[in-house]
């Protein structure tokens, strides 16, 4: 692999996120374009690069924050036997470059004139309440990366969870967190729009995938990049959440009001990330405590938004 095909091969896995040797669920290989390989020659060059060449490839990423990661067939369900799954991740230990951006998340999320700030909020609590759907009512742990494969859901489902939760804001009254009744300002169609545009977001980052239709309603499941990059985010940024919210009764419900610097906001490919990796933990696995409910992670962040400076780039989300 020379250089000219090691640009060719990371500019395909910038622009798809993963490839694989057999393409699995009966996805047909993604064909060569003008200016892009073939998916079949992003897996060949990979498979026959020397020590060197991969070393120099591992090192180009990491320059972008990035890490090529390699499952074998076994490893999860859905990779195909003799195929390998090639997966572009953030890596937690270390910093993108400015060249990745959110204004992507932004521009899909607004209907009007709202503030980033507003739009990240909107961005937080839609990737919280997805999570309710295909980890806590699954009662699955971030760290069940293997059960992707369960985590479906139709449109109506999400909609409906977002009615749910602003119900129960507006019955908190004066009780609200301020910054939290912003999304009591919705009218019409716009929770349908803002649910539509955010799982699009997720497909086009490559975590939910269109798997079949029922009736009149698409079904979506997540995929094992979306999966892995949730466990990353569980054990890199969420694991101070999940730890407060094990806590019972008024105990944990103390530690959540006095808590300061709650980090809740994922990005969905490219970043951090809700949205939407696998890496060596340096914190403890998410694996042996609950799953944090959407309304608990929701009222850890937006107590934590009380106590910060109000910079609006500390509230948006990562694209």
């Amino acid at each position: 692999m020379n250089m000219m095909e090691m640009g060719e091969v990371v500019a395909y896995l910038l622009r798809y996120r993963t490839a694989e040797r057999v393409p699995s669920g009966g996805r047909k290989r993604r064909a060569a374009r003008d200016g892009q390989l073939s998916e079949r020659d992003v897996c060949a060059l990979i498979d026959d690069a020397q020590e060197s060449e991969r070393e120099a490839l591992r090192d180009f990423l990491a320059g972008q924050g990035m890490r090529l990661k390699v499952f074998e067939a076994g490893d999860y369900p859905g990779i195909a036997p003799g195929s390998r799954f090639f997966a572009l991740l953030p890596d937690p230990e270390l910093e993108q470059p400015p060249l990745y951006t959110r204004d992507a998340v932004f521009e899909a999320l607004k209907l009007r004139q709202e503030s980033r700030a507003e739009l990240a909020l909107w961005y937080l609590q839609l990737w919280l309440l997805l999570h309710t759907l295909i980890y806590t009512r699954l009662n699955r742990a971030l760290s069940d990366v293997s059960r992707y494969q369960e985590a479906t859901f139709v449109t109506r489902e999400l909609v409906e969870l977002v009615r749910d939760q602003l119900e129960i804001l507006r019955g908190l009254g004066e009780r609200a967190p301020e910054n939290s009744r912003v999304l009591l300002d919705e009218r019409g169609e716009d929770i349908p729009r803002r649910v539509k545009a955010f799982i699009d977001l997720l497909v086009r980052a490559g975590h939910l995938d269109l798997v079949r239709e029922s009736g009149d309603e698409d079904v979506w499941q997540q995929t094992l990049l979306g999966a892995l990059e949730a466990e990353q985010i569980g054990v890199h940024h969420l694991t101070h959440l999940i730890e407060l919210t094990s806590a019972e009764g008024s105990d944990g419900e103390r530690l959540l009001a006095q808590t300061p610097d709650a980090e809740a906001a994922p990005q969905p490919s490219g970043e951090e990330t809700p949205p939407p990796s696998d890496a060596q933990a340096q914190q403890p696995d998410a694996e042996q405590t609950p799953q944090p409910s959407a309304a608990e992670q929701q009222g850890a962040a937006t107590g934590a938004e009380d106590d910060a400076p109000r910079a609006e780039e500390d509230e948006e989300p990562r694209a």
